[in-house]
């Protein structure tokens, strides 16, 4: 303020020397010039005393806003009246509802920590259940969510539960707000505020819980466990709630898995028992007495068998075409293992696709050493693969005999051939051609990858 008066008196004796030294036929001229003069630099003494007094209330108001902020900082009560700077007024209400909330806080805490020394016998030397609790529920491994009763206010959350939701915890102010977290039941329905533990134990259920899928922060859904308690004092009173979340998504995961796979085990099972079904019948129409039915018949379950083991090593889902032919033309004799020549591309098949054209491989092979190339020392097999258009979804697999006994056409169809053509083509979504070559059967075989 000192200042501006000094200001204004220096301006006043500028204006006094200027009409003094104005000569005297200019005398009007000058009169009129130094009461612009006056009047300009009195508008601007005028705003330099107001900003200055405006920088006066601001730097007040901050001051007053300092010790605000060191009160609830020290835990006590704000004492505020309005300054008249209306962003500082602003910042100062805001800070005494955080206050508020603060202070309901922290006694809730005071009164869950009395709880907690007096169920446990504690004699003393709590620092607060603030700590205490933040420490306990820091460690757990789970999710743990703390609401005050009876509104339904989220007071705690520990990081476990962040790292669950992969975001911040949602401090709902109630009840009603428990509608902002989005999570659904296994049927798809949204979950209704009031469905969910902490509301129905705040409510006075005991045990309350809920497995749902609940959209995380990042936007993926997972699966999650809820199991909810409530807190009372001595006279039973629910004073608190608190929930325990587990993150259960694989654990979901792994069951859908499981139950899909006792599906397609039971799927496999029944094709399976109607393959042996099927082998059985075919082998009993053609057999002339029972020894040679034994055989036939366990020579085909044996390579059942052995299909079934590769394909439960692959989890009966994708197998290799190489270790597919590899499995049905195993045989016993080293000789023949060394006459049987096999080639192709790079392919895997659905386990239904596999398993019959396995089969019906192993048909051929059982002909080649009864009757064709491979019943005499120099006969020799080739099998050879390849993708047959141009989608990738047609598999053509030739069979070529050469060196063996002169071929005849059949009078009759065999057991095989019978087998492969009624019962195997339509398991494998293709067919077979059989040509009777005299140099040695040909065989091709489409079916669908």
């Amino acid at each position: 303020m000192e200042f501006l008066v000094s200001g204004i008196m220096v301006l006043s004796f500028g204006v006094a020397c200027a009409a003094a030294a104005t000569p005297e036929p200019a005398a009007g001229f000058a009169d009129v010039a130094a009461i612009s003069l006056a009047m300009a630099l009195g508008a601007t003494v005028l705003s330099l005393f107001r900003l200055d007094a405006a920088r006066r209330q601001n730097a007040a108001a901050a001051h007053k806003l300092a010790e605000l902020a060191h009160r609830l900082k020290a835990g006590e009560p704000p004492d505020w009246t309005a300054t008249g700077v209306a962003d500082i007024d602003d910042i100062a209400h805001t800070l005494e509802e955080f206050g508020q909330r603060l202070r309901r806080k922290r006694a809730l805490l005071t009164r869950l920590n009395e709880e907690l020394i007096r169920s446990s016998g504690a004699a003393g030397g709590s620092n607060g259940f603030n700590n205490q609790l933040r420490a306990i529920i820091d460690a757990l491994p789970v999710g743990v969510l703390v609401a005050e009763a009876p509104s339904g206010r989220v007071l705690e959350g520990n990081k476990a539960l962040e790292s669950i939701l992969r975001g911040p915890i949602i401090y709902s102010e109630n009840l009603e707000n428990y509608s902002h977290w989005t999570a659904v039941h296994e049927s798809g329905e949204p979950v209704a505020p009031q469905e969910y533990p902490l509301a129905r134990a705040l409510a006075g259920e005991e045990r309350p819980t809920l497995e749902c899928r609940y959209q995380r922060a990042d936007g993926v859904w997972g699966w999650i466990s809820i199991v909810g308690s409530p807190i009372r004092n001595e006279r039973g009173d629910i004073i608190a709630a608190i929930i325990a979340v587990t993150d259960i998504d694989e654990l979901k995961t792994a069951e859908e898995h499981r139950r899909m796979m006792n599906m397609e085990l039971h799927h496999r099972v029944n094709n399976s028992l109607a393959m042996i079904q099927g082998i059985a019948n075919i082998t009993a129409r053609t057999a002339t007495d029972f020894a040679g039915f034994r055989s036939s018949f366990s020579d085909r379950i044996q390579c059942l068998s052995r299909l079934s083991t590769l394909l439960v090593k692959k989890s009966w889902t994708e197998t290799p075409m190489n270790e597919l032919v590899a499995t049905a033309l195993a045989t016993d004799s080293v000789a023949l293992r060394d006459r049987i020549v096999i080639s192709g591309e790079d392919v895997e098949l659905r386990s239904e696709v596999a398993l019959a054209l396995g089969m019906a491989l192993h048909e051929l092979l059982s002909n080649a050493e009864r009757h064709g190339a491979l019943s005499t020392e120099d006969g020799r097999v080739a099998v050879d693969w390849r993708v047959a258009d141009s989608e990738g979804r047609r598999l053509q697999i030739d069979w070529k005999e050469h060196g063996g006994p002169p071929v005849q056409t059949p009078s009759r169809t065999g057991v095989g051939q019978y087998l492969m053509k009624s019962v195997l083509t339509r398991q494998f979504g293709g067919d077979i051609d059989i040509v009777y070559d005299p140099d040695g059967v040909r065989a091709t075989l489409t079916a669908e990858i």
